[in-house]
Parts: C-alpha cells; sequence; structure tokens
C-alpha cells in the first residue's frame, strides 16, 4: 500500500498530464480492491495467492512506467494498459464470478501487465540485442500501440456488468491466448525462433479476439444516448488511446482562438453541451487546464480518420459502441459519413 500511495503521489504534479493522472488513480483503485480481498480471513489461500502477485505485478509496472526515463506518450499507453487489465479485480474478488471466468481474468493481468512491464525494460536497456529479444522490429511504443492496447480492451469489457455470461467467457477464452503468445515474446528467455513462431500466431489470434470484442459489446443492452453523450463519450475514449502527438496535428485547425498561441498539450476529455457542441478539456502547454467549445460534426469526422473500423473495439473497447452510435446519428441527421465507422467487413 505504501508503494501505491508513492506511485499517486507522483502524479499530483502539475506538469502530469490529467490523463495519465486519471489512469494512476483508477489502477491505484483497482489494485487496493485486490489488497482488501488479500486481508480478508474469506480469501481463499490460492486466491490469495494470485492477487498478491498480480499487486506486486501492477505496482512494480507503474513503478517502470512512471521513470523520468520513459517518453510521454509510450508512458501515457502503458498507463492506459494496466488501468484496463487491473479494472478486473473486482470481478475477480467477487466469489459469485464463475471460477472459469476468473482464471481467465488473472491469467490475462499477469500476462499483459508482464508483457508491459517488460516492453519498458527493453527501452531502459539501451541495447540492440535486448530491445530485439522483447520487440524484434517494433519500437516499445509501436509494440504497445499494435499489441497491448488490443489486448487490454478486452478486461475492460469482460468486467462491464453489461456483457452477457457466454460472450465474457469466449471474449475471456481468446484473450487469454493472445495475452500468452505476448507474454512468451516480450520474455527475454524466449529463443528467436519461438518468438517468430509466437508473432505469426499471434496475427491470427489478435484478429479473432477483435472479432470478438465487437461481438461481445454487440450484445451487451445500452441506452440509446444523444448525439451530444453519444459524441462525448467517444471523444473522450480517443482522447485517451491515441497518442497525444496525433491528435495536436489533426485537430490543429480546431482549437478554439484563445489555445492558438500557447499550444495544446493533452486533450483529455469531453462533455456534452448539445447536440451540436461538445465541451473539450485540454492541457495547455504552460500546464494550465482548460476547457473549450468543438463542432460535434468537424471533431468527429477528423478523430473518424484516426481510428478505422478495424481498430475501433481493440482501441476503444466498449466505448466503440459510443462511436458507432454517434456515426448514425451523423449519417441519417446531417448526411455525414464518420470515416468507416458503419462500414462492417465485407459490406
Amino acid at each position: 500500500m505504501e508503494e501505491l500511495i508513492t506511485i499517486v503521489g507522483t502524479v499530483e504534479d502539475p506538469r502530469t498530464s490529467p490523463q495519465d493522472r486519471q489512469g494512476v488513480v483508477e489502477t491505484a483503485e483497482s489494485l487496493s480492491t485486490a489488497l482488501a480481498a488479500i486481508s480478508a480471513p474469506s480469501t481463499p489461500s490460492g486466491l490469495r495467492k494470485e492477487l498478491t502477485t498480480i499487486v506486486k505485478q501492477g505496482t512494480s509496472t507503474l513503478e517502470a512506467v512512471n521513470g523520468p526515463e520513459t517518453p510521454t506518450e509510450e508512458r501515457s499507453m502503458l498507463i492506459l494498459v494496466v488501468k484496463r487489465t487491473t479494472s478486473t479485480l473486482e470481478m475477480v474478488c467477487d466469489p459469485r464470478t464463475p471460477q472459469d471466468v476468473r482464471a481467465q481474468m488473472i491469467a490475462i493481468v499477469q500476462d499483459t501487465t508482464y508483457a508491459a512491464e517488460r516492453s519498458q525494460d527493453g527501452a531502459e536497456a539501451g541495447s540492440v540485442d535486448a530491445s530485439r529479444n522483447a520487440l524484434e522490429s517494433e519500437s516499445p511504443k509501436q509494440f504497445t500501440r499494435n499489441n497491448l492496447v488490443p489486448a487490454s480492451s478486452s478486461p475492460d469489457i469482460m468486467q462491464d456488468r453489461r456483457t452477457p455470461p457466454k460472450e465474457r467467457e469466449q471474449l475471456g477464452h481468446i484473450t487469454r491466448q493472445v495475452s500468452a503468445l505476448l507474454k512468451k515474446i516480450s520474455d527475454p528467455r524466449t529463443s528467436q525462433e519461438g518468438r517468430s513462431e509466437a508473432r505469426k500466431e499471434l496475427d491470427d489470434k489478435s484478429a479473432r479476439m477483435k472479432d470478438q470484442q465487437e461481438q461481445s459489446v454487440s450484445a451487451q443492452e445500452r441506452p440509446q444516448e444523444s448525439l451530444g453523450k453519444a459524441a462525448a463519450f467517444c471523444t473522450s475514449a480517443i482522447f485517451e488511446s491515441t497518442p497525444e502527438s496525433t491528435l495536436v496535428r489533426r485537430l490543429s485547425s480546431l482549437v478554439p482562438p484563445q489555445w492558438k498561441d500557447e499550444g495544446v498539450k493533452d486533450f483529455w476529455k469531453a462533455e456534452d453541451m448539445s447536440n451540436d457542441m461538445l465541451k473539450v478539456h485540454a492541457q495547455l502547454r504552460n500546464d494550465e487546464q482548460s476547457r473549450g467549445p468543438f463542432e460535434i460534426v468537424r471533431l468527429i469526422t477528423e478523430l473518424a480518420e484516426l481510428v478505422p473500423r478495424d481498430r475501433l473495439f481493440g482501441d476503444l473497447s466498449g466505448a466503440a459502441f459510443a462511436c458507432e452510435q454517434t456515426a448514425k446519428y451523423l449519417d441519417e441527421e446531417f448526411g455525414v459519413t464518420a470515416g468507416t465507422w458503419l462500414t462492417r467487413a465485407g459490406d
């Protein structure tokens, strides 16, 4: 617990992006749930041991990614991965959770967190051989974006109580295979031949996992939100999962005039103002937090170019549903197409 308190304290620095701060705090809350279960006399010894491993691993990973040597965008992506994977701990600790689902969740958390930490170790090592062993031809940031972020969406969908039990089990099964491959690829003890074989298998398993993610989210019972609320939820998810440099470059023509002189450091989240406008929260380059109006149609059409349909559920988890809903509104009410969001494979 002391280590968690220390980690949370480090992100109170005003220079820390609101996104990173929120991610660390939410991860610490999830790990605290596990700590409470570890201390409870009713917790089975086997589960207590697994949770202890997860807490140590999660804390160690947060410490690694929060180091000053970690590039800013890579840190944000890794914090997102750890936040999503540890979000299942409440369900893991719930005695009503089926044992097979619990076992899947535990394995996914452990494997994905291990891969996240090892991706950072490879970057720190400064050795070409170590980097190749951990990531082959990809940089740590590419490895995170292409593999860990989509894998971390599954735990986020699984812990959502709206996900039907059958869909949760199927998603857990395929994601467990993906996470095991990610661990194998990231393990420096894996041979080059074994790593190459695992990467080939990972491509197929990841594609199947993304299909199951979409199926699981689509099976959830969700209310029909207004355009403003759906767009805000979708936008916030894209802000969280997209590199800041990409967002700043893409949205430069849309920012309010008062932001242009100072420049944006971090697009944080969006709030519903109306069916035409969103209020966007951002951290400027002077570390001041500001809010400004954005037109929904212009903002969404720009964001849809950054996250194509085939990455929607892997990048955004359950929030992808809100993006689909937003795209339908834009199509029906404004005759505007939001990238490829309404285009399914084979259409």
